[in-house]
């Protein structure tokens, strides 16, 4: 019988010292610089890639690469258009920083299966286990 995936649930992110982090649910296979496209499917999952360098506070990147500043923690990534993205992982690429935002994929409308937030680890209220939506 298939192992069921569970979904991918949104966390509180929580930078180093460098501003990186990633999601314990990101795909341990020894190199972070390659997205898993085929694993974000597998996983109903849509992606979108904000590099630093086209979403930096200005001369960030200068200082990046230039002058050897490894640190990202000023840089607040920006959400893509529409709703549901979350922070999947702010980690260093042979280009410079990334943030991969991703969401719940939903090809129909979804019939809300309700569950407590809290039981989730998501804070209070109530959250759609099928497609997220929070509600108070």
């Amino acid at each position: 019988m298939p192992e069921e995936k569970q979904p991918i649930q949104p966390l509180q992110v929580e930078r180093d010292e460098y501003g990186f982090w990633t999601h314990p649910a990101w795909p341990d296979d020894g190199d972070e610089c390659v997205l898993p496209f085929s694993w974000f499917g597998d996983h109903g999952l849509e992606h979108c890639v904000v590099e630093m360098e086209n979403d930096e506070p200005e001369g960030m990147m200068e200082a990046w690469m230039d002058d050897g500043d490894y640190d990202c923690t000023p840089w607040q990534p920006s959400k893509p258009a529409g709703e549901g993205w979350f922070t999947f992982s702010i980690h260093d690429t042979e280009d410079g920083p990334v943030c991969v935002w991703v969401r719940r994929v939903v090809t129909a409308p979804c019939s809300h299966i309700w569950v407590k937030a809290s039981n989730r680890g998501v804070g209070t209220g109530d959250i759609c286990q099928a497609c997220l939506q929070v509600r108070p």
